[in-house]
């Protein structure tokens, strides 16, 4: 089966195309879905949002014809989802099981489609302004729930929070302002902080320290860690900060350093020895894919319904074999995006890729991302999958867009007079 792409607009190929990007922009249209956790036929917006990614997405996957290059890239991870399906054979339970690998499988479609996608700046536009009215969105809810003016409307702090390092991201990926990526980023930011989600929070620092977007010298990053050092030491003086960090009045930010237990860490740093300890008898092949969900629950006192450590999670879920698969994809991804960044045109888009897998290993410290499907793991699979696709374009010298249409690049816009197919 021919793996190449025509030119969008052109024959059926062109309306894939057109169709691949439909679903790749609706990955990120429907983010401020996660916002709220209202429930709608028993599930919460979060469900019903990777319900219809995995719908939208799957069809397409099915049924185009995809790039080998693209398939021998997602390699570990569509091996890591292999093994998951085989765990389901001894995981306590099969339903959650099937759910968990039903989750886990969206960001493989997500990725393997954007393969299908040319890259240009009219879809960087349309994504960029998608992504800041999803931060519109957010700032609005924040507000309206802390003025206690959200009527029906119940927020969700963890998943708005966390999806706002992706909005960050890829709403400056192609700013040529450092203003205005401050802008986008110290809002993120505030929301972050307002909402009292501390890992969060800590990411869109790092986010915005670390942002090609940012066009500043390392000097000029200093004073802007500085300035978000005082924010923070501002912040960390309020009650609602104390209440939310500490269990004593008096501990300080020094407390967070040395990880004292006056840290109110929710429950994590009692249930993960005792995960670990669970885990271990069976450290090999896991105890199932979705194991360590009731297990969680059981060891926390009802307390934790995950472990709260990616890491830990995909250890004892799928134990060394799939956890050694599931981070290879991911480290390595990163290594290329970082790379690109440095090295190759579009360093913003490579550098928007090595950011936001940045973040993910940063989360799965203390966080379950690869169950953040619609409002973390869709969007990043996205911008990996474009950014690799560029980078293997790159590698083999291939032209880069049909006529008419426009890269971005780190230095501005170019016309490229020339046709191009997908890489194989």
């Amino acid at each position: 089966m021919s793996t190449e792409l025509a030119p969008p607009g052109t024959g059926r190929a062109g309306k894939s195309v057109e169709r691949a990007e439909t679903v790749l922009l609706f990955v990120f249209a429907i983010i401020p879905l996660t916002f709220v956790q209202n429930r709608v036929l028993g599930f919460q917006m979060s469900g019903w949002s990777w319900l219809l990614i995995l719908a939208a997405a799957g069809l397409l996957v099915l049924t185009e014809p995809l790039p080998q290059r693209a398939i021998r890239l997602a390699l570990p991870y569509l091996l890591f989802l292999a093994y998951a399906c085989t765990t389901l054979a001894w995981a306590p339970s099969f339903g959650e099981g099937f759910a968990t690998l039903l989750q886990l499988t969206v960001p493989a479609l997500i990725y393997l489609l954007a393969w299908c996608v040319p890259l240009d700046a009219g879809l960087l536009d349309r994504l960029r302004k998608v992504c800041l009215r999803a931060v519109g969105v957010a700032a609005v809810l924040a507000v309206a729930v802390l003025a206690g003016v959200s009527g029906p409307l119940e927020l969700s702090p963890r998943p708005m929070a966390i999806s706002l390092v992706v909005l960050f991201v890829a709403a400056t990926i192609r700013s040529t302002s450092w203003r205005f990526t401050v802008l986008v980023g110290g809002i993120s930011l505030t929301i972050a902080m307002a909402t009292g989600s501390r890992m969060s929070s800590l990411v869109l620092l790092v986010m915005i320290l670390v942002s090609p977007s940012l066009g500043v010298r390392w000097g000029g990053r200093l004073a802007i860690a500085i300035a978000c050092v005082i924010l923070v030491l501002l912040v960390s003086q309020t009650d609602a900060f104390r209440q939310r960090f500490f269990f004593n009045e008096d501990a300080t930010l020094t407390d967070v350093l040395t990880l004292s237990d006056n840290v109110n860490t929710a429950g994590r740093r009692e249930l993960w020895p005792k995960l670990l300890e669970a885990c271990e008898p069976t450290s090999l092949t896991g105890l199932g894919v979705g194991a360590s969900t009731p297990l969680s629950f059981a060891l926390s006192g009802g307390v934790l319904d995950h472990p709260h450590n990616e890491y830990i999670r995909s250890y004892c879920d799928e134990g060394w074999i799939g956890t050694m698969l599931v981070w290879l994809f991911f480290v390595a991804a990163g290594l290329r995006s970082w790379t690109g960044a440095f090295r190759a045109h579009d360093r913003r888009l490579h550098g928007a890729a090595g950011q936001i897998v940045l973040a993910l290993l940063i989360f799965a410290i203390t966080d379950n991302p690869l169950s953040y499907t619609a409002h973390f793991m869709a969007p990043l699979a996205a911008i990996l999958g474009l950014s690799d696709r560029r980078l293997a374009e790159a590698g083999r010298s291939l032209p880069a867009l049909t006529a008419g249409q426009w890269p971005a690049t780190g230095h501005g816009l170019q016309r490229s007079p020339t046709p191009r197919s997908a890489p194989r």
